[in-house]
């Protein structure tokens, strides 16, 4: 079996295959908080691929990949390979846990691809609280999971894909510029995004009127439970030391990743709780 993969920004999937593990070894990553394009990523991806072949016993090279550019090309490829791995953005992990199948065994840690708090974000003086976002612009990255968004990020106040005009954005910083500009009345950004989106001309006027309960992390998830304790086991192992050894860490940081840890499960089940089943 090939082993593919979808690389960085807005999706990446990936697919590794290796004849040392039995079942599905197929791996879905999807991260959208940094940007980048199919030609860029590709290099990164690759390098990381190779990494995890030598440390698991897959064949040199039977990792291949390819970048995704939507979050329906995600949908459609998962659906199409099945893989058994993967590395997904939270609100999706949550959307697709049940049809997916999914159990989170490890979590990223990172400072740039991780929001562990997001702020709803205006400009506008007369705009106070979510109340007054009724029926207005918002332009955000999780416009694509509406439910994410309302029921853990919004903490289940408002249904977002009603009570707001949603419109997906590939980075945080257009929709605090177009906040600025007043093509939409809000954007939603973390505590670095809002830091750095107040040194934009015009920014020092941005201001939070929501903040999110504590977020959880990008897991590391098992696709349907058809891969074996010993192989889900050893690829913990594998991603768990890579960042702090020789040849790993200048992959990892170049992929954004701090290190691979322990999922926390009081955020995850506090989040869990909140989107319901």
């Amino acid at each position: 079996m090939k082993t593919r993969i979808l690389a960085p920004v807005v999706a990446i999937v990936l697919f590794v295959s290796g004849a040392a593990v039995a079942g599905p070894t197929d791996v879905a990553i999807n991260v959208t908080r940094l940007g980048g394009d199919t030609v860029s990523a590709q290099p990164f991806v690759d390098r990381f691929l190779r990494h995890v072949e030598s440390k698991v016993g897959w064949a040199a090279g039977s990792a291949k990949g390819a970048f995704l550019v939507s979050r329906k090309d995600v949908l459609a490829y998962v659906a199409d390979t099945k893989p058994g791995i993967g590395m997904i953005e939270p609100g999706l992990y949550f959307e697709m846990r049940k049809a997916w199948g999914l159990q989170a065994i490890l979590q990223v840690e990172s400072s740039e691809l991780v929001s562990p708090r997001l702020h709803v974000v205006v400009k506008d003086p007369a705009i106070q609280t979510l109340d007054d976002l009724k029926g207005k612009r918002l332009w955000t990255l999780l416009a694509d999971t509406p439910a994410y968004l309302s029921k853990v990020v919004l903490d289940g106040k408002v249904d977002a894909g009603t009570f707001f005009t949603l419109k997906q954005i590939g980075q945080a910083l257009r929709g605090a510029k177009a906040v600025i500009r007043g093509d939409c009345e809000a954007t939603i950004l973390d505590d670095e995004q809002l830091a750095k989106s107040k040194e934009v001309t015009g920014g020092t006027e941005l201001r939070a009127i929501y903040s999110s309960p504590p977020l959880p992390s990008i897991p590391i998830v098992s696709f349907g439970g058809n891969m074996k304790p010993a192989d889900r086991e050893t690829l913990v192992k594998a991603f768990t030391a890579m960042c702090a050894s020789s040849d790993g860490a200048s992959i990892c940081k170049e992929m954004h990743v701090g290190r691979f840890v322990p999922l926390d499960a009081t955020v995850f089940g506090a989040a869990q709780k909140r989107f319901g089943d």
